[in-house]
Protein backbone atom coordinates (compact mmCIF):
# COMPACT_ATOMS: atom_id res chain seq x y z
CA UNK A 1 0.00 0.00 0.00
CA UNK A 2 1.61 3.21 -1.02
CA UNK A 3 2.01 5.90 1.47
CA UNK A 4 -1.38 8.15 2.38
CA UNK A 5 -0.74 11.80 0.62
CA UNK A 6 -0.72 13.91 4.05
CA UNK A 7 -2.58 17.09 2.10
CA UNK A 8 -5.19 14.78 0.12
CA UNK A 9 -5.98 12.38 3.53
CA UNK A 10 -6.77 15.42 5.67
CA UNK A 11 -8.43 16.83 2.92
CA UNK A 12 -11.12 14.24 2.48
CA UNK A 13 -11.42 13.85 5.90
CA UNK A 14 -12.36 17.45 6.12
CA UNK A 15 -15.09 17.19 3.54
CA UNK A 16 -16.89 14.06 5.22
CA UNK A 17 -16.88 15.78 8.58
CA UNK A 18 -18.43 18.70 6.52
CA UNK A 19 -20.91 16.47 5.45
CA UNK A 20 -21.77 15.76 8.28
CA UNK A 21 -22.07 19.13 9.38
CA UNK A 22 -24.18 20.19 6.98
CA UNK A 23 -26.61 17.34 6.93
CA UNK A 24 -26.74 17.79 10.93
CA UNK A 25 -28.01 21.38 10.44
CA UNK A 26 -30.27 20.54 7.33
CA UNK A 27 -31.99 18.06 10.08
CA UNK A 28 -31.96 20.23 13.23
CA UNK A 29 -33.88 23.07 10.90
CA UNK A 30 -36.51 20.32 9.53
CA UNK A 31 -37.94 19.31 12.97
CA UNK A 32 -41.68 19.63 13.36
CA UNK A 33 -44.15 18.03 15.20
CA UNK A 34 -43.43 14.30 14.19
CA UNK A 35 -40.48 14.78 16.54
CA UNK A 36 -42.51 16.37 19.29
CA UNK A 37 -45.14 13.56 18.72
CA UNK A 38 -42.42 10.39 18.67
CA UNK A 39 -41.21 12.27 21.97
CA UNK A 40 -44.29 12.04 23.54
CA UNK A 41 -45.19 7.99 22.50
CA UNK A 42 -41.68 7.26 24.10
CA UNK A 43 -42.71 9.64 27.24
CA UNK A 44 -45.63 8.25 27.65
CA UNK A 45 -44.81 4.83 27.40
CA UNK A 46 -45.99 2.95 29.61
CA UNK A 47 -44.67 -0.36 28.73
CA UNK A 48 -41.11 -1.51 27.01
CA UNK A 49 -39.78 0.68 24.15
CA UNK A 50 -38.51 -1.07 21.71
CA UNK A 51 -35.98 -0.73 18.92
CA UNK A 52 -35.19 -2.73 15.37
CA UNK A 53 -33.34 -2.36 12.43
CA UNK A 54 -31.22 -4.25 9.97
CA UNK A 55 -27.41 -3.72 9.03
CA UNK A 56 -25.86 -0.24 10.47
CA UNK A 57 -29.44 0.66 11.49
CA UNK A 58 -29.14 -2.29 13.95
CA UNK A 59 -26.50 -1.11 15.51
CA UNK A 60 -28.33 2.77 15.98
CA UNK A 61 -31.24 1.09 17.30
CA UNK A 62 -28.85 -0.68 19.15
CA UNK A 63 -27.05 2.21 20.89
CA UNK A 64 -30.70 4.35 21.34
CA UNK A 65 -31.93 1.39 23.19
CA UNK A 66 -29.21 2.22 25.86
CA UNK A 67 -29.13 5.50 25.69
CA UNK A 68 -33.42 6.01 26.52
CA UNK A 69 -32.71 3.46 29.37
CA UNK A 70 -30.09 5.68 30.42
CA UNK A 71 -32.49 8.82 30.23
CA UNK A 72 -35.31 6.66 32.62
CA UNK A 73 -37.28 5.43 29.48
CA UNK A 74 -36.92 1.55 29.53
CA UNK A 75 -36.21 0.32 26.19
CA UNK A 76 -34.21 -3.02 24.32
CA UNK A 77 -33.35 -3.46 20.96
CA UNK A 78 -35.64 -6.16 19.22
CA UNK A 79 -33.46 -8.09 16.53
CA UNK A 80 -35.31 -9.20 13.47
CA UNK A 81 -33.26 -12.32 13.46
CA UNK A 82 -35.09 -13.33 16.67
CA UNK A 83 -38.22 -11.16 16.24
CA UNK A 84 -39.21 -12.97 13.31
CA UNK A 85 -38.55 -16.53 14.84
CA UNK A 86 -40.75 -15.95 17.48
CA UNK A 87 -39.67 -13.38 19.38
CA UNK A 88 -42.21 -10.32 18.50
CA UNK A 89 -44.18 -12.35 20.84
CA UNK A 90 -42.57 -10.31 23.70
CA UNK A 91 -44.03 -6.95 22.31
CA UNK A 92 -47.26 -6.52 24.88
CA UNK A 93 -50.27 -3.74 24.36
CA UNK A 94 -48.52 -0.83 26.21
CA UNK A 95 -45.40 -0.78 24.49
CA UNK A 96 -44.18 1.25 21.64
CA UNK A 97 -41.86 0.35 18.58
CA UNK A 98 -39.38 2.14 17.24
CA UNK A 99 -38.63 0.67 13.48
CA UNK A 100 -34.83 2.01 11.65
CA UNK A 101 -34.40 2.01 8.30
CA UNK A 102 -32.93 4.67 5.92
CA UNK A 103 -34.84 3.68 2.87
CA UNK A 104 -37.76 2.07 4.75
CA UNK A 105 -37.51 -0.90 2.94
CA UNK A 106 -35.94 -3.61 4.68
CA UNK A 107 -38.40 -6.66 4.18
CA UNK A 108 -37.62 -8.04 8.07
CA UNK A 109 -38.00 -4.06 9.66
CA UNK A 110 -41.13 -3.93 7.79
CA UNK A 111 -42.22 -7.02 9.15
CA UNK A 112 -41.35 -6.36 12.48
CA UNK A 113 -43.70 -3.66 12.37
CA UNK A 114 -46.75 -5.05 11.12
CA UNK A 115 -46.43 -7.89 13.56
CA UNK A 116 -46.52 -4.62 16.11
CA UNK A 117 -49.37 -3.42 14.75
CA UNK A 118 -51.23 -6.91 14.69
CA UNK A 119 -50.51 -6.99 18.50
CA UNK A 120 -50.92 -3.55 19.52
CA UNK A 121 -48.39 -1.71 19.51
CA UNK A 122 -47.79 1.57 18.06
CA UNK A 123 -44.86 1.91 15.50
CA UNK A 124 -42.93 4.77 14.85
CA UNK A 125 -40.64 4.63 10.99
CA UNK A 126 -37.40 6.60 11.57
CA UNK A 127 -36.83 7.05 8.02
CA UNK A 128 -35.44 9.06 5.03
CA UNK A 129 -38.06 7.90 2.94
CA UNK A 130 -41.46 9.14 4.13
CA UNK A 131 -43.02 7.46 1.19
CA UNK A 132 -41.21 4.40 1.70
CA UNK A 133 -43.31 0.75 2.44
CA UNK A 134 -42.26 1.10 6.59
CA UNK A 135 -43.52 4.74 6.77
CA UNK A 136 -46.85 3.15 5.02
CA UNK A 137 -47.47 -0.17 7.44
CA UNK A 138 -46.25 2.41 11.03
CA UNK A 139 -48.72 4.37 12.65
CA UNK A 140 -45.95 7.58 13.34
CA UNK A 141 -43.29 8.27 10.74
CA UNK A 142 -40.17 10.50 12.12
CA UNK A 143 -38.10 11.93 8.82
CA UNK A 144 -34.51 11.10 9.55
CA UNK A 145 -33.30 12.67 6.07
CA UNK A 146 -29.73 12.65 4.54
CA UNK A 147 -28.28 13.06 1.16
CA UNK A 148 -27.11 10.09 -0.25
CA UNK A 149 -24.35 11.53 -2.46
CA UNK A 150 -22.67 12.14 0.98
CA UNK A 151 -22.46 8.56 1.80
CA UNK A 152 -19.30 6.90 0.91
CA UNK A 153 -19.60 5.59 -2.57
CA UNK A 154 -22.82 6.89 -2.03
CA UNK A 155 -24.23 3.62 -0.49
CA UNK A 156 -21.77 3.05 2.94
CA UNK A 157 -24.20 4.56 5.57
CA UNK A 158 -21.86 7.18 6.93
CA UNK A 159 -23.40 10.21 7.50
CA UNK A 160 -26.83 8.61 7.52
CA UNK A 161 -26.13 6.59 10.45
CA UNK A 162 -24.57 10.52 11.91
CA UNK A 163 -28.50 11.66 11.66
CA UNK A 164 -30.18 8.94 12.57
CA UNK A 165 -27.78 8.75 15.78
CA UNK A 166 -28.79 12.66 15.98
CA UNK A 167 -31.53 12.17 16.01
CA UNK A 168 -32.14 9.60 18.76
CA UNK A 169 -29.84 12.08 20.84
CA UNK A 170 -32.20 14.63 20.68
CA UNK A 171 -35.27 12.33 21.50
CA UNK A 172 -33.03 11.53 24.37
CA UNK A 173 -32.32 14.84 25.55
CA UNK A 174 -36.09 15.51 25.51
CA UNK A 175 -36.92 12.36 27.30
CA UNK A 176 -34.62 12.96 30.08
CA UNK A 177 -35.81 16.25 30.77
CA UNK A 178 -39.68 15.69 30.51
CA UNK A 179 -39.26 12.87 32.79
CA UNK A 180 -36.90 14.63 34.92
CA UNK A 181 -34.97 11.39 35.34
CA UNK A 182 -32.08 12.45 37.72
CA UNK A 183 -28.54 11.89 38.58
CA UNK A 184 -29.43 10.22 42.30
CA UNK A 185 -31.62 7.60 39.74
CA UNK A 186 -28.60 7.02 37.63
CA UNK A 187 -26.30 6.38 40.20
CA UNK A 188 -28.59 3.75 41.32
CA UNK A 189 -28.40 1.33 37.96
CA UNK A 190 -25.08 2.63 36.58
CA UNK A 191 -22.30 2.15 39.51
CA UNK A 192 -19.79 0.82 36.88
CA UNK A 193 -17.18 2.41 34.69
CA UNK A 194 -16.14 6.11 34.08
CA UNK A 195 -19.93 7.48 33.80
CA UNK A 196 -20.71 5.73 37.36
CA UNK A 197 -17.47 7.14 38.93
CA UNK A 198 -18.30 10.82 37.67
CA UNK A 199 -22.31 10.00 38.71
CA UNK A 200 -20.89 9.22 42.22
CA UNK A 201 -21.79 5.50 42.10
Amino acid sequence: MSELDREKALGLARKTMANHRAALEALSDSLDDAFRTCAQLICDCQGLIWTTGVGTSAAVAQRLAHLLTECGARSMYLSPVEGLHGHTAVMAPGDLLLAISRGGESSEVIQMAQIAGRREVPAVALVHDTGSTLARVCSHVLPVRSPREYELMGIVPTTSTIAFSAMGDALCAVVLQAKGYSLEAMRATHPGGAVGKRAGG
